[in-house]
């Protein structure tokens, strides 16, 4: 029997062959992450009450600065206030842990196989992994931990792999993209 996941990735390597060194690595990587993010934001959207998470939120935030208060005035009835309300408190914590955890549920699968595919993909024969993006500056300097953890330093700056490129790209998208489709839960400001 065949290697179908083989062949695939052996498929996917001569057509993405164009991608597979800086600078194209790079920008097909910030594709993917703005494609996944998005994906995931759209799921989030659909299949969540984004007013009642943020209703929640305030809930929680309030009980939270109302259990402080007790905390520090030593206020029997706040203190009982709070006792009562922690019951609820917790229900509404995992109700709202669920979900924002349903969405995440539906796409783990796709999501580990892209992950699985560009990990192949950018992986060198010999198993090391290949520098898909080089920050024009030498992080490990300061930062000596991180060479070896999300990359190496190259003559141009620090080289980052696939899995500390996706990391930081993964994590400044997902933010903004959060915010720009409404699905980040925010607490009032007070």
């Amino acid at each position: 029997m065949q290697d179908l996941f083989g062949d695939f990735l052996a498929w996917f390597g001569v057509i993405f062959a164009p991608v597979a060194q800086p600078p194209f690595s790079a920008l097909f990587i910030m594709f993917v992450s703005l494609f996944v993010s998005t994906l995931s934001n759209l799921a989030m959207r659909r299949f969540t009450d984004m007013r009642r998470l943020n209703r929640y939120q305030a809930e929680v935030k309030q009980y939270q600065e109302m259990e402080k208060e007790a905390k520090r005035t030593q206020n029997e009835k706040l203190m009982k206030k709070v006792k009562r309300r922690k019951a609820y408190i917790d229900r509404i914590q995992r109700e709202s842990m669920g979900a924002r955890c349903k969405p995440s549920l539906i796409f783990l699968i796709p999501f580990m196989l892209i992950f699985t595919i560009l990990r192949s993909f950018y992986t060198s024969p010999t198993g090391s992994d290949m520098i898909v993006a080089v920050l024009p500056f030498n992080i490990q300097k300061v930062l000596p931990f991180l060479d070896g953890m999300l990359g190496t330093a190259t003559v141009a700056g620090f080289g980052m792999t696939y899995w500390g490129f996706y990391f930081l790209v993964g994590l400044g998208m997902s933010s903004i993209l959060q915010r720009i489709m409404g699905t980040q839960v925010m607490t009032p400001q007070t």
